[in-house]
C-alpha cells in the first residue's frame, strides 16, 4: 500500500492534495514542536538553542515530504535576477571529456554559472583567486544562483580575497542529468575559467555535500587523466557526501548514531543516489562513492564536517584513507555542535556564528596555500 501511495503522489491532483494536507498538519504541529523544545533536555542536542532545534526539525520534515512528491526542480539558463553576473557556458571543443566522461547517452551540454560578489575582472587589485563552487542538494535540488548559494558564497567571499563562480550544473532529478552529467559540467566550467585566462594555480575547487562529492570526482578525473587539465591550487570539501552507495541500504540515515541531531532523512538520500546512479551505474564505484577508494592527489584538501551530522563517520574514514597515501595533503576541520552543511544552511538553521568561524578558519588555511 505504501509503495502504491508513493507512486501516485507525484501526479496531480494527488500532489496538490498531499501538499495541502501536509501544510495544514504541519501548521497545527508548529506550536506543539516549539513548546516541546523549550526544555533543553528535550532538544536533539543539549547544545542546540531553541531556534536551532526547531529549525532542524522543520527542515527534516519539509525534506521528507518533498521526497514523497518528487518535484522536478526548475532548471534554467536565463540570467534571471543575477543579470550580468550569470554566464552561460558551452561545452569545450577540446578533447577533455574522456574515460568515465565519454558516456554513450549523456553528452556534455550547455550550463551556466553565477559570479560573486561581482563579475570577474582580471584587473581587480584585491581579488586574485577564483573559487569554482559546486552546490549541494543530493544531485537532485539546488542551484548556483543567489537563492541557493548566496549564503555560502558570502562565507567564501567574506573570508578570502577571491571571486566565486557558482556552477548551475544539470540535476539528476531531470532527464539527462544522471552520472556523469554533473562531472561533465564541472569539467566544462573549469575549462571555461582557463579559457578566460585564469591560470589553474589561481583556481580553487569547492563543493558542499553532493557538490563536495563532485569536487572529489573532479580531482580524481584530472588525476586519472593528467594530460587533459592542469591541477587547481586547492580544494575545499564541505560536509562531503562520500558514500552515496550506502544510501541504497534501508534506514541508512535513521540508523545512524547522529540521526537525532541532523536533518537528513532516508528518503532524500535514497532519491538522490537512485537518480544520480540508476541501474546502469554502480553506486559503490570510485567516482560515485569515494569513501573506500582513496587515491593519490597533488591538490591540498580542506575537509570540513559537523560533529553532529550523519555523514561525520564517512567523512572521517575518507579523510583517513586519503591521508594514508604518501604525498597527499589533507587537513581535517571538525566543527563541534553542528549538523550537516552549515555552509549552505547556517543562516537558516541558526548556526550563522559558527559558520562564520568555520569560514574564517578556512580563510586562514587557504591563505597559506595561495
Amino acid at each position: 500500500m505504501s509503495s502504491l501511495i508513493s507512486s501516485i503522489l507525484p501526479y496531480h491532483p494527488f500532489k496538490a492534495l498531499y501538499v495541502l494536507a501536509v501544510a495544514v498538519f504541519t501548521a497545527i504541529r508548529l506550536p506543539i514542536w516549539l513548546l516541546s523544545l523549550i526544555p533543553r533536555f528535550l532538544r536533539q542536542h543539549q547544545s542546540y538553542t531553541l531556534r536551532q532545534a526547531f529549525m532542524i526539525r522543520l527542515v527534516s520534515v519539509v525534506s521528507h515530504h518533498s521526497c514523497q512528491i518528487r518535484d522536478h526542480p526548475s532548471w534554467s539558463l536565463k540570467p534571471g535576477a543575477e543579470k550580468e553576473r550569470f554566464e552561460r557556458i558551452t561545452p569545450s571543443n577540446k578533447d577533455i571529456y574522456q574515460g568515465v566522461l565519454n558516456d554513450p547517452e549523456i553528452k556534455p551540454a550547455e550550463v551556466g554559472g553565477t559570479w560573486y560578489p561581482t563579475v570577474y575582472g582580471p584587473g581587480d587589485a584585491k581579488r586574485k583567486t577564483v573559487i569554482l563552487h559546486f552546490h549541494g542538494g543530493a544531485f537532485i535540488v539546488g542551484d548556483g544562483r543567489k537563492k541557493d548559494l548566496g549564503y555560502g558564497a558570502h562565507l567564501l567571499t567574506s573570508h578570502t580575497d577571491a571571486w566565486v563562480f557558482g556552477l548551475t550544473y544539470r540535476l539528476s532529478s531531470n532527464a539527462g542529468g544522471r552520472f556523469p552529467a554533473a562531472l561533465q559540467d564541472a569539467v566544462t566550467a573549469y575549462q571555461y575559467l582557463l579559457d578566460r585566462g585564469i591560470p589553474a594555480s589561481s583556481i580553487v575547487i569547492s563543493g558542499d555535500s553532493a557538490g563536495a562529492n563532485m569536487a572529489i570526482a573532479f580531482l580524481r578525473y584530472i588525476t586519472d587523466n593528467p594530460d587533459i587539465l592542469p591541477k587547481p591550487r586547492a580544494a575545499l570539501l564541505w560536509c562531503a557526501w562520500v558514500n552515496p552507495g550506502g544510501s541504497m541500504q534501508p534506514r541508512s540515515c535513521s540508523s545512524n548514531r547522529n540521526y537525532k541531531t541532523d536533518f537528513l532523512c532516508d528518503a532524500f538520500a535514497e532519491w538522490g543516489v537512485r537518480a544520480y546512479a540508476p541501474d546502469k551505474i554502480d553506486p559503490a564505484s570510485r567516482y560515485v562513492s569515494p569513501r573506500d577508494h582513496p587515491f593519490r592527489c597533488d591538490v591540498p584538501m580542506w575537509v570540513q564536517f559537523g560533529e553532529l551530522e550523519i555523514l561525520a563517520d564517512d567523512i572521517v574514514k575518507f579523510a583517513e584513507g586519503m591521508r594514508g597515501i604518501e604525498g597527499n595533503e589533507v587537513d581535517v576541520h571538525e566543527d563541534k555542535g553542528v549538523p550537516h552543511d552549515i555552509f549552505l544552511l547556517g543562516n537558516v538553521l541558526g548556526f550563522g556564528e559558527k559558520a562564520e568561524r568555520m569560514a574564517g578558519a578556512m580563510g586562514v588555511w587557504l591563505k597559506g596555500k595561495i
